[in-house]
């Protein structure tokens, strides 16, 4: 048996890790590579346990993070990402919005400001 790559209480969210991606453009394109039947099956699981995904983050705050809470806090990332398509757009691509791999992140080398571009 594989070892949980999340924490113990959120196992049952193991099936979404794919989602867990460290930068916000690779969020972006697993959310349009993705299904509306993968998104609304990977939204459905993390709303259901949003109370104890938020309660768990708050007991940590300001702490260190270990490994699979990582995962964890990166999915809940990935929910903020597809949570407007889901809620405003019922899944459908907004007809009148830019398209966000349109949008690119630059950093100032000497201020260490991020703009986008």
């Amino acid at each position: 048996m594989r070892a949980s790559r999340l924490p113990a209480e959120f196992a049952s969210l193991e099936p979404y890790v794919g989602w867990s991606l460290e930068s916000e453009r690779e969020r972006v394109e697993r959310k349009f590579a993705s299904s509306a039947d993968e998104i609304r099956s990977f939204y459905d699981a993390m709303m259901g346990q949003i109370n104890e995904l938020l309660d768990y983050f708050d007991k940590k705050w300001g702490g260190e993070l270990s490994v699979p809470d990582q995962r964890l806090w990166l999915l809940l990332l990935s929910l903020v990402e597809i949570s407007t398509l889901v809620e405003l757009y019922g899944l459908q691509k907004p007809a009148y919005a830019c398209d966000q791999r349109r949008f690119v992140q630059i950093q100032d080398p000497v201020r260490g400001q991020v703009f986008v571009s």
